[in-house]
């Protein structure tokens, strides 16, 4: 199984999630899309971590598994990845969401699931508790797209490029436009975390 987390002022009904979940549905490998509250960062953790559980995916002998996570959601995916030792792909990722969401304090609703709330520097700082170091033990995969307007892409691949596989790609934006391209390499990463269903 595969565990897709969105990023910021999304939902698990995003093209990225919906689209991995029909490419890998045509190899028999299901995709879990969750929708999470976003308006806190210990609910959205413990809101991630109750759909781990229930998917049984926290079992000691559950089936292979993997993260996949866009912009915040591979923030997300970054640390429940090392939380649960699980292979991780990441696509624009928020490595640093102090610098990522500085810029957009206030008031935020999120289109996708008509959420209120306010991002304030309490909230920025409750989100320093989970980020995490690059871990080069963690298979990891990450896309990024040098167009991106919201993140340099030269972070990531700063941070990413001595210890995991690291996919840049041309022009493109935050939403990252080369999904049909990375799909051998997305497809390639999955099938070597030996994950089959």
């Amino acid at each position: 199984m595969i565990l897709y987390l969105h990023g910021f002022l999304s939902s698990g009904n995003s093209f990225k999630g919906q689209w991995m979940k029909a490419e890998f549905a045509a190899l028999g490998i299901d995709v879990l899309t969750p929708t999470y509250p976003i308006s806190d960062p210990e609910q959205t953790a413990a809101a991630i971590d109750a759909e781990i559980h229930a998917a049984g995916l926290a079992k000691k002998k559950a089936a292979p598994w993997c993260i996949m996570g866009s912009s915040m959601g591979g923030f997300w995916g970054h640390y429940f990845a090392q939380k649960y030792r699980v292979p991780l792909v990441m696509i624009n990722p928020v490595l640093n969401p102090t610098d990522t969401l500085s810029p957009y304090l206030g008031t935020h609703a999120n289109p996708a699931t008509a959420e209120v709330f306010q991002l304030t520097h309490a909230y920025l700082k409750s989100l320093k508790q989970f980020a995490c170091q690059p871990d080069e033990s963690l298979k990891t995969l990450v896309l990024l797209d040098e167009g991106d307007e919201v993140i340099p892409y030269q972070s990531a691949k700063l941070a990413f490029e001595k210890i995991a596989t690291v996919k840049v790609f041309k022009g493109g934006d935050h939403a990252f436009q080369h999904l049909e391209d990375a799909w051998v390499e997305v497809e390639s990463f999955v099938r070597k975390a030996g994950i089959t269903e």
